[in-house]
């Protein structure tokens, strides 16, 4: 149940599919413009419709992807925003990006985790403790996105809360905890941060 209304509050195309998207939106459009909508989207400062901004459609995909009860969703414009930062960043975003962490849905909790995790060097350092304490979040999603994002942004210290969920029983968050402790380990210069080989 739970991944069902996943797959149709997170509506759309493929992540291939989603690069194009954006790609195209930044040649109609223009890079600066498209940023600055992404982040008021985000914000929850622009909603679709807005005299000024661009048609919705060009960052949702094509409407009849969408459950119609489901495509005025008051959480989807925030997630197409932060969608559109995963592959178009701009530093001015951070803020968004930080508050979108802590949305009351998990749709934008995740994609803004997705977007630390594209993005981490680029001025989303400073969200680790915030992404940190998403690995308890309560969608599974979410952690998993988490713990993704953690392996661009974490300390060393993160490390211990990675080493944590590698048993976990949900296997994506597990792997994608060792995922992120090889990343750590790369940053680092540390390969004593990888996953323990019994794991």
């Amino acid at each position: 149940m739970a991944d069902h209304y996943w797959d149709v509050n997170l509506p759309g195309p493929a992540e291939g599919e989603e690069a194009a998207m954006v790609t195209a939106a930044v040649e109609q459009v223009g890079g600066r413009q498209l940023a600055d909508w992404a982040v008021r989207l985000l914000s929850g400062r622009a909603r679709p419709g807005d005299a000024g901004d661009p048609d919705i459609a060009l960052i949702r995909g094509e409407a009849g992807s969408l459950d119609p009860e489901l495509a005025l969703d008051p959480h989807l414009p925030r997630m197409l925003g932060a969608r559109v930062l995963v592959y178009h960043w701009h530093p001015r975003a951070a803020d968004a990006v930080l508050a979108g962490l802590a949305d009351e849905s998990a749709a934008v909790r995740r994609t803004c985790c997705r977007v630390v995790a594209a993005h981490g060097v680029e001025g989303l350092i400073p969200t680790a403790r915030t992404v940190e304490s998403l690995l308890s979040d309560p969608d599974p999603r979410v952690r998993s996105a988490a713990a993704q994002a953690l392996g661009e942004v974490g300390g060393e210290s993160t490390a211990s809360a990675l080493q944590s969920l590698l048993m976990d029983p949900d296997s994506v968050l597990a792997s994608a905890a060792e995922e992120a402790l090889d990343r750590l380990a790369e940053r680092f210069a540390r390969p004593d941060l990888r996953a323990e080989p019994e794991y």
